[in-house]
């Protein structure tokens, strides 16, 4: 079982990196503030900021392990579930691909610090429910860890994969600003397309 558990711990590692970037990319109020903190402190005031927005996506990603499985164990086997799930995800991916986002950057100075950044994650409750919406279907998959040690490898991911993500926004601050609609909109229809293929997975999952 210990040496399962060690085995798996790429696959559960980038699990958590993965799901976190999907999640984290689509411009938010996180995101936001970290450009703007970028551009008008430098990027390491972004650093405060980022961790305390992280620690609150660990504890999302906790949420979404539990609330996944237990959604996933009492629904597995009800085509309808996997119908509106389906349905659910398949409007959301129609709705990010054909979206268009205008945003207005305050160039003054912003707030910052790590509490401001727990802050922001957590008015973000779009993001707890991307997780717990992650969550059923990562375990439909197989791929919630279990064990202890992976469930920490899985955390140990998601923060990185927050981390990384907006570390990438800091560092490239002035020319997403600069291009923000573009780039907006190229994020948008890429998390749209994952969603819509994640539906049909699904909805095929629900017919097996």
């Amino acid at each position: 079982m210990f040496l399962q558990a060690i085995s798996n711990i790429p696959l559960y590692l980038a699990t958590g990196i993965a799901a976190s970037i999907i999640g984290a990319l689509p411009f938010g109020l996180v995101n936001l503030s970290v450009l703007q903190s970028a551009v008008n402190k430098g990027i390491r005031s972004t650093l405060p900021v980022s961790t305390g927005a992280s620690v609150v996506e660990i504890g999302y990603g906790m949420a979404g392990i539990f609330a996944g499985k237990f959604i996933w164990e009492y629904t597995h086997n009800n085509l309808w579930f996997h119908i509106i799930s389906a349905s659910i995800l398949l409007a959301t991916g129609v709705v990010f691909f054909i979206r268009k986002s205008k945003f207005e950057f305050n160039f003054n100075p912003t707030f910052g610090g790590f509490s401001y950044g727990v802050l922001l994650n957590l008015l973000s409750l779009q993001v707890l429910a991307y997780w717990i919406i992650a969550g059923s279907i990562l375990s439909s998959a197989g791929l919630l860890p279990h064990a202890p040690a992976t469930i920490v490898i899985f955390l140990t991911g998601i923060a990185m994969g927050k981390m990384g993500t907006l570390w990438a926004y800091a560092f490239f601050g002035k020319e997403i600003i600069g291009r923000s609609e573009r780039i907006s909109r190229n994020i948008n229809r890429l998390v749209g397309v994952i969603l819509m293929a994640v539906a049909a997975v699904v909805i095929v999952k629900g017919f097996m």
